[in-house]
């Protein structure tokens, strides 16, 4: 058994050291994250090869177009940030200069959510120290009497443009149905009924979590149907992962389905791609 394992991972590093002879980033990064954990089945090795891919992506991508560096160094951080890939902080700022440079000389309106995931660089670190002086300058300012509404204080509905996608293709699956967003469990749950069924940390959770959307059906007493998660790379981080699996374990306890879906940044992004996605959740469990 063991011979096979070392003959299996040992087939992976060969695809690995190919793709890296040939630069092709895109497929490095991609095969980093779906292979996870056959590549950590030999955790030494898979050290070895996170030292050498951050050495030599550097040098790619110093020499490279804007367009492309820029996208990389965004994929290459968010991998690093979710432990899928191990970066040291010396190269981790390191490549994210080099992603804030490329995105910089393209005007790109996605350097501010790119700076938003950097740790390391003094751009990084100077845009939170601005943001906390705003902020306190801003709750100094409320001392003052306040002549007109504060309209910049208060939160839209949805956060970003995926959530706007999701909640459009919601709507256009669930037509005649009602659609809310951060919807609390206690709000979903019958305390007295559910609590004999989950342990002390579950309990905990019930009061503090919300789940992403709810479709509720009016002509039913307004009950909730459906219950939908949308999870990001940020749900590959050990609190996300933890805080995920006592809400599966809440539903998991009610025999209720809790869908999550998983967006790609390269195909499941639009309104059509959730629509499709949702029919298809929604079909496999009423099967």
């Amino acid at each position: 058994m063991r011979r096979y394992i070392l003959s299996y991972f040992w087939s992976h590093m060969e695809v690995f050291y190919n793709l890296l002879q040939n630069q092709s980033w895109s497929d490095i990064l991609a095969k980093a994250k779906s292979d996870q954990i056959n590549l950590k089945k030999n955790p030494a090795e898979w050290t070895n090869i996170c030292s050498l891919l951050q050495s030599e992506f550097i040098k790619y991508a110093t020499n490279e177009k804007a367009v492309l560096v820029s996208k990389l160094c965004f994929e290459y951080i968010k991998l690093k940030t979710a432990g899928y890939l191990t970066v040291t902080d010396e190269n981790t700022q390191v490549i994210e200069e080099l992603g804030i440079k490329a995105f910089e000389e393209q005007s790109s309106p996605q350097l501010s959510s790119f700076i938003k995931i950097c740790q390391f660089t003094p751009v990084a670190k100077q845009a939170v120290e601005v943001n906390y002086a705003k902020e306190k300058t801003n709750s100094l300012d409320t001392k003052k009497v306040t002549l007109f509404p504060r309209t910049d204080w208060l939160n839209p509905l949805f956060k970003s443009s995926l959530e706007t996608h999701f909640y459009q293709a919601l709507k256009d699956v669930f037509p005649s149905y009602f659609i809310y967003p951060n919807v609390a469990l206690s709000n979903i749950f019958d305390k007295e009924q559910i609590f004999p069924h989950l342990n002390s940390e579950q309990r905990s959770f019930y009061f503090n979590g919300v789940v992403d959307f709810v479709v509720y059906d009016p002509t039913d007493k307004h009950m909730p149907k459906y219950f939908f998660e949308v999870d990001s790379f940020y749900h590959d981080r050990q609190e996300a992962m933890i805080r995920d699996a006592k809400k599966n374990a809440i539903f998991n306890a009610a025999n209720i389905s809790l869908h999550r879906i998983r967006p790609d940044s390269d195909s499941l992004t639009t309104k059509h791609d959730f629509f499709c996605e949702i029919n298809k959740l929604v079909r496999e469990s009423s099967t």
